[in-house]
């Protein structure tokens, strides 16, 4: 059940142009592997781009579907498993001395927990609410 929260709708863009981006990133992936793998070769780049791609497609279209049809449990199932994975990609970075590299998917990794908690709260709470 969507809601006209401004929290809500935030959570849910955020989703949505979460799913655009992973998206979009994996079409590039998928158009030059090379240019988006920097120091690999053509053929190793392209491989690894299709098994990176294709799940991440998913994802991105699991995000934007979710976000449409407001359905609030499962987007903040993903965006919580990503922001997990958003921060063993920031210890790695921070394990490998490249702090720098830690930054973004730890912002990445905030938001996405932010906005699954709230739409995990807002999910209860809904349901708690008798209908109208």
């Amino acid at each position: 059940m969507p809601s006209n929260t401004w929290p809500d709708r935030l959570a849910r863009a955020f989703a949505m142009l979460r799913g655009a981006v992973l998206a979009l990133y994996s079409v590039m992936l998928f158009i030059s592997p090379e240019k988006m793998i920097a120091g690999s070769s053509n053929e190793p780049a392209r491989t690894l781009a299709l098994m990176f791609a294709s799940r991440t497609i998913l994802l991105g279209i699991a995000f934007i579907v979710l976000a449409i049809r407001g359905k609030r449990e499962g987007i903040a199932g993903l965006l919580l498993a990503d922001a997990a994975l958003q921060f063993f990609d920031t210890g790695m970075a921070l394990m490998t001395d490249k702090g720098a590299l830690a930054v973004l998917p730890a912002t990445i990794g905030i938001l996405d927990a932010w906005a699954g908690l709230f739409l995990m709260r807002a999910a209860r709470v809904s349901a708690a609410l008798p209908p109208a």
